[in-house]
């Protein structure tokens, strides 16, 4: 019983999981025109999208009908009732082509949740009751209108005319807010309407001599359409267009770029996309990605809001769709409950979470519209960013493009620093912009000739960038000067500051840098010629000395005492007179050393005690050669590594080496106003230092750091830090950059050519002409610093200076080897002129003839010579005199010499056999 109690709950356990596992389709419904591809392809995309992630136990099914222009209301209808027979959970669509809201209708009778993602007309308090379940993630037309009035008004427009297509019924009620300042005064807003393939020239020429434009126009016929205004004169340097289709961007307004006639300031704008710093960690990043285009974009996200509050409501409840076909009956209330439920999750979620869909976070009002979005304002023809419109009426950076730069001759407020700005050799003789050079100089030049405009340069009276003064609650500088209206833009290495942008507005960065660490490059110190001696010291070196002539010692010893060292001489002879030892002082000191250099040797130890010494000799050898080799490679590279200050951590954790930067400056603010521990503590050790760290320019702080020969370091921007180390060999950059900044060109708050000033500097970085201006004036041609070939600390490269020695030691080895070599040939060649009774000199031409003859590898054997060390040598080949040569010096008798002819014998009779067997093989092999 009991076994079948447990394979009862086994049995009821995996029942259960199955059925938790079990996969569940539901159908959600769409209905598509014909030729909207990209918006059925989004919504197919997304849909698979979703269920490639296995995220939950149930499965979107797509149901698509598709519908024609010439389909009236009743087929709507019918195509609608087909959905729901499907037993849809959801239907999207129709778009705006569809002039009939009897989908809404129907969703709203039957409970089951509608999205759309196209704009609406306005709506009445009871289309809003029909239309409960209906949501829009297209912007709600009242509020879009609201944010056109507010970005004209922002512009400070006065007087301006409204262009619209008359076949696009909607357009009036997105531009309500603005048509509606007509009523007020029609002489400064008109209202002008235009029909698709119509003479647009009509158009222009009723409206030439307007300076601003609002243009609603679908992005298809754009290009054609301004085309069309050139000639009138509509798209001139002065004249502005606001341009209000969400789709502008990808309305080729590139190919208008390089159409010199097409000078208009033109601004456009689309919805906000979801922030990128959201997208960083989600599973869905590499196969989510936006389409660029709105109502793709849009149908994206409602299937995805509609899918996040199912996945919320499966984990409480079973979604169970409705199966039921409808027919559309007045009163009708027989609605789908989870249908109504669904809805309300979706209405939360939208405004809660945003990781999931493409155009950021919305939020929906009683009625399903959308009234939470952000819009960007932006330059469609070069394609950047000027501003955000939210939906609380703010528009931040309140950039706007107004008119080109007018011919005037326009102030530059600046200050004199190396190498923005100088002063010529020459310049008392000179006059106007004639009296200076510098980076900054060419920079409003070339900025000057792509916008046209006259300028003159101003030097500020206390060479200041500009900082704020608490006590008089005034600015000085070149802030000050913008500020006060006497300088029409300023330009220097200005860094661009959160507290400066609260007074100024500053164009596009024209160059980016970072803050690191101007230090005194030391002299590299030179090392003597036997550095390589010094990963040991002398008495390690001594030690090792005397272990190898007293191991050498004790291994002899060792091998007259061992009984296995001694060997019969001769193989061939089983009962031999003598034995021999192979060891000897010349070849134990050759063993003994070689180890230490592992070069090894021909004869090896045969007993066990041998053998046990010998390793104990090796293993000391490698660990001294390795301890050696690895002291080595330190020691001579230990120049090549930095000292113990690497960074500001570093600085800021010493006390020996004093460190500030220039007093009220960009670098002062960022240390100053920082909330990282280590800024924050390096501050406070500037701040305490007495006398002062500071100083009042860069100039300043570079002769400081020079004077101080390395007790001073100064914090300074990398621009200026490059370039004085490119002039000044005795200074380098020390530590990685931190606090990245950029300079721009400061301008009056709202001053209306700050963007064609963005514009040009953008131009310029694009030709390549802000990079070769700083390489002109930064990169110094007659630098030639010796230190920079001998010391590298990013690489450890050795140079011959530093491993000099081991050369030496190699050369005095040489040295002394011939030596002793010459001397023993000079004494052979003694003893061959006194036995074949020849002159020192003859003996000693032939001998050396002998030697050059380097392909004769032979030599006879001298019979001066003939001893067992020298039988290799020239001489007499008398077999006799060799005989008896060997021995009268080994001493041996006539019976020796018996034996030995004996011996003799027997090797000849068993080369005979084998010589015999040989012949007989290769007989054989004839045969």
């Amino acid at each position: 019983m009991k076994n079948i109690f447990i394979l009862s709950v086994l049995l009821i356990t995996v029942l259960f999981i199955n059925n938790s596992q079990q996969i569940e389709n539901i159908n959600i419904g769409a209905l598509f025109y014909d030729d909207e591809y990209e918006i059925e392809e989004s919504f197919v995309t997304t849909i698979n999208v979703i269920n490639n992630q296995n995220e939950v136990n149930f499965k979107l099914v797509p149901v698509i009908e598709k519908l024609y222009e010439a389909d009236n209301s009743a087929i709507l209808e019918n195509k609608a009732n087909r959905l729901i027979e499907n037993g849809v959970a959801v239907i999207f669509g129709p778009s705006s082509k569809s002039d009939s809201d009897i989908v809404s209708l129907i969703c709203n009778a039957t409970g089951i949740p509608h999205m759309l993602f196209d704009y609406l007309g306005e709506e009445n308090d009871l289309l809003k009751i029909n239309h409960q379940m209906t949501l829009n993630v297209f912007p709600s037309q009242p509020v879009l209108s609201k944010a056109y009035a507010d970005i004209v008004q922002n512009y400070g427009w006065k007087k301006f005319t409204i262009v619209y297509d008359e076949e696009d019924a909607s357009a009036p009620f997105r531009l309500q807010d603005l048509i509606q300042l007509r009523d007020l005064n029609e002489k400064i807003v008109r209202v002008r309407t235009f029909k698709r393939g119509e003479d647009y020239r009509i158009l222009w020429k009723s409206i030439k001599g307007e300076r601003r434009i609002i243009l609603d126009c679908p992005q298809d016929v754009l290009v054609e359409v301004l085309n069309a205004s050139i000639p009138f004169g509509l798209t001139a340097q002065f004249n502005h267009l606001f341009l209000t289709n969400f789709d502008t961007q990808v309305a080729n307004l590139e190919e208008l770029r390089d159409n010199v006639t097409f000078a208009v300031n033109v601004t456009a704008i689309r919805m906000r996309q979801r922030e990128i710093d959201n997208m960083e960690g989600n599973i869905w990043n590499e196969v989510d990605v936006p389409t660029m285009k709105l109502l793709p974009d849009l149908i994206h996200d409602a299937v995805m809001l509609f899918y996040l509050a199912v996945k919320n409501i499966s984990v409480m409840y079973e979604i169970d769709p409705p199966g039921t076909p409808y027919q559309y009956e007045e009163g009708n209330e027989n609605q789908w409950p989870m249908g109504l439920y669904i809805n309300r999750v979706m209405k939360i979620i939208a405004s809660s979470d945003d990781s999931h869909f493409h155009m950021s976070y919305m939020q929906f009002d009683d009625g399903g519209q959308r009234i939470n979005f952000t819009l960007e304002i932006y330059e469609p023809v070069d394609n950047y960013l000027l501003a955000t419109w939210d939906p609380d009426g703010h528009i931040s950076q309140k950039e706007v493009e107004i008119t080109n730069i007018k011919k005037m001759v326009y102030k530059v407020a600046t200050r004199i620093g190396e190498p923005y700005f100088m002063l010529k050799e020459d310049a008392e003789n000179r006059t106007g912009n004639d009296r200076y050079i510098g980076y900054a100089v060419d920079l409003i030049g070339a900025i000057a000739e792509i916008l046209h405009f006259d300028y003159l340069f101003v030097p500020v009276a206390d060479n200041s960038y500009g900082k704020f003064n608490k006590e008089t609650n005034q600015w000085d500088g070149i802030i000050g000067e913008l500020i006060n209206n006497d300088a029409h833009m300023g330009i220097c290495d200005l860094t661009i500051t959160q507290k400066r942008k609260t007074v100024v507005d500053f164009t596009v960065p024209f160059m980016q840098l970072g803050i690191s660490i101007l230090a005194y490059e030391k002299p590299i110190e030179q090392k003597p010629w036997n550095a390589f001696l010094e990963p040991f010291t002398n008495e390690v070196w001594i030690y090792v000395m005397l272990s190898v002539f007293i191991m050498a010692f004790l291994f002899l010893f060792m091998a007259r005492i061992s009984t296995a060292e001694w060997q019969n001489p001769h193989p061939c002879v089983k009962d031999p007179d003598v034995l021999e030892n192979a060891w000897n002082v010349s070849n134990v000191f050759w063993l003994t050393v070689g180890s230490i250099m592992t070069a090894g040797s021909d004869i090896l130890p045969r007993s066990a005690p041998m053998r046990t010494f010998n390793a104990m000799w090796w293993i000391f050898a490698v660990i001294i050669a390795n301890s050696y080799t690895a002291n080595l490679a330190a020691f001579l590279t230990n120049s090549k590594m930095e000292g113990d200050i690497k960074g500001v951590e570093d600085l800021a954790k010493q006390n020996e080496v004093k460190f500030g930067t220039i007093e009220g400056g960009s670098t002062y603010t960022f240390f100053s106003e920082s909330n990282e521990t280590a800024f924050r503590l390096a501050y406070n050790m500037m701040q305490s230092q007495d006398p002062s760290v500071y100083t009042a320019s860069n100039n300043e702080g570079v002769e400081r750091v020079l004077k101080n020969n390395g007790s001073y370091m100064f914090l300074m921007e990398t621009t200026s830090l490059e370039y004085n180390t490119e002039r000044n060999c005795k200074l380098k950059m020390l530590g990685e950059t931190f606090g990245e900044k950029h300079y721009a060109i400061a301008v009056p708050f709202g001053a209306e050519y700050r963007s064609n000033l963005s514009v040009a500097i953008l131009k310029l970085g694009e030709l390549g002409q802000l990079f070769q201006l700083k390489k002109k004036w930064w990169v110094n041609e007659d630098k030639d610093c010796p230190q920079e070939t001998k010391a590298n600390s990013e690489t450890n490269d050795l140079n011959f200076t530093e491993v000099r020695g081991i050369f030496y030691t190699l050369y005095v080895g040489l040295f002394i080897a011939y030596v002793v070599g010459i001397t023993e040939f000079l004494i052979y060649a003694q003893h061959v002129a006194v036995e074949e009774k020849l002159t020192f000199k003859e003996a000693l031409m032939k001998e050396l003839k002998f030697v050059l003859k380097v392909w004769n590898n032979k030599k006879p054997v001298s019979p001066a010579c003939s001893t067992p060390a020298s039988s290799h040598r020239s001489g007499s080949t008398d077999k006799t005199n060799k005989s008896y040569a060997i021995r009268k010096l080994n001493g041996t008798t006539d019976m020796d010499e018996r034996k030995s002819m004996k011996s003799m014998k027997s090797i000849r009779s068993i080369r005979s056999l084998k010589s015999l067997k040989s012949a007989i093989v290769n007989t054989i092999r004839k045969i």
